[in-house]
C-alpha cells in the first residue's frame, strides 16, 4: 500500500478528483480542512459512503489517497489533472 496527500482549492475539482479516483479502486480516501486545525479528525470517503462534502466555507482542503502500490501513479496522475498538488 501507498498513501499520499493533495491539496485542492476547489471544491468542484475535488469532487470530481474523488469520483474518479473511486471508479480505478483506491483503498481508502480522506479529507480535511486545510486551514483550520481545530477541525474533527478526518473523513473517510469511501467508508463512510459520503456522497457529497460540505466545505465551501474553507478555502481549500486536504485529500489523503490510500492505494495499491501497482496503481499510485495513475492516482497521482488523476488528482494532478483534477488540480490537485502532490504535496
Amino acid at each position: 500500500m501507498e498513501n499520499f496527500t493533495a491539496a485542492f482549492r476547489s471544491e468542484h475539482d475535488l469532487q470530481q478528483a474523488i469520483d474518479a479516483l473511486r471508479k480505478q479502486g483506491v483503498v481508502d480516501l480522506q479529507i480535511e480542512p486545510a486551514v483550520e486545525p481545530h477541525q474533527p479528525m478526518p473523513t473517510s470517503l469511501l467508508g463512510g459512503g459520503l456522497s457529497h462534502l460540505s466545505i465551501a466555507e474553507s478555502p481549500g482542503c486536504l485529500l489523503q489517497v490510500v492505494v495499491e502500490s501497482s496503481r499510485i501513479r495513475q492516482a497521482e496522475d488523476t488528482v494532478t489533472r483534477f488540480g490537485g498538488a502532490i504535496e
